[in-house]
């Protein structure tokens, strides 16, 4: 028979229990791409502020060049994406993040700007 007693223990057993089970369960993809769909927006809000609206390709745009999951360590997801925003200047960014497992959070770990001449390999300026 369940009494307040036994409640208060088994709350007490269960309670790190269930704490423990949910820090080890990985969040679901669908999650994880939204919060990098968050990312990449505000990184392109950031590449732009600032820049003369005439000097902008119509529309600025990324293209993410690398998507990768891992099953083990502390960062579960790899991507490499190229920002793409000026009309008249060969130029792109190139940026690289991973996600963080136990934080659940997208980490950027490398940015450069990149010269893009068509028919040239890529120079780093």
């Amino acid at each position: 028979m369940l009494t307040g007693k036994n409640i208060l223990r088994l709350c007490r057993y269960a309670l790190p229990v269930m704490l423990l089970a949910l820090c080890f369960c990985s969040e679901p993809e669908e999650l994880i791409r939204t919060k990098f769909d968050v990312i990449l927006a505000d990184d392109m809000a950031a590449i732009l502020e600032g820049v003369d609206p005439s000097a902008l390709l119509d529309p600025p745009y990324f293209e993410i060049l690398e998507y990768e999951k891992y099953k083990e360590g502390v960062f579960i997801r790899r991507a490499v994406v190229d920002f793409y925003f000026l009309k008249d200047v060969g130029v792109k960014i190139t940026r690289k993040f991973r996600y963080h497992k136990r934080l659940g959070l997208w980490d950027r770990y490398y940015n450069k700007y990149y010269s893009v001449i068509p028919g040239a390999d890529e120079a780093e300026n």
